[in-house]
């Protein structure tokens, strides 16, 4: 079966490899939220820069490729929001980010893709032009 990709999605992925952009990551990272233990309510979670992310992950041992820059500061932030429990701190998140994208048999370019599959599946479309 044959995926349509739209042309601006394919001008993407040529410029970033399967890879977050910062504007496709700091756009994610915007309306990631979590639920506030206290009220109940979901709420925004509160975000660190991508260089704030960085330091975070060389004072934990971990180093990335720079072509993953902005793919970490995505999968920092979703285990924020997501893994709350198994990634409580800033050493948990820094391992998890390092396990995603050095997995020596997995693949960095399927972070993006679950991503996108998330939004497809939230009905929130992706506007590619715009996070180039």
């Amino acid at each position: 079966m044959k995926q349509y990709i739209s042309e601006a999605r394919a001008l993407y992925e040529d410029n970033y490899h399967g890879q977050f952009s910062k504007n496709l990551a700091e756009w994610a990272i915007k309306h990631m939220m979590l639920k506030d233990p206290s009220t109940g309510q979901l709420r925004p979670i509160r975000a660190k820069s991508a260089e704030e992310v960085m330091e975070i992950l060389k004072r934990n041992g971990v180093e990335i490729p720079d072509e993953y820059m902005y793919t970490a500061w995505y999968l920092y932030h979703m285990a924020v929001a997501d893994y709350r429990k198994t990634c409580k701190t800033d050493e948990d998140r820094a391992n998890f980010v390092e396990e995603t994208l050095m997995d020596p048999d997995g693949m960095p370019e399927n972070v993006l893709d679950c991503f996108v599959a998330k939004m497809i599946n939230a009905g929130k479309p992706i506007y590619w032009e715009r996070m180039m």
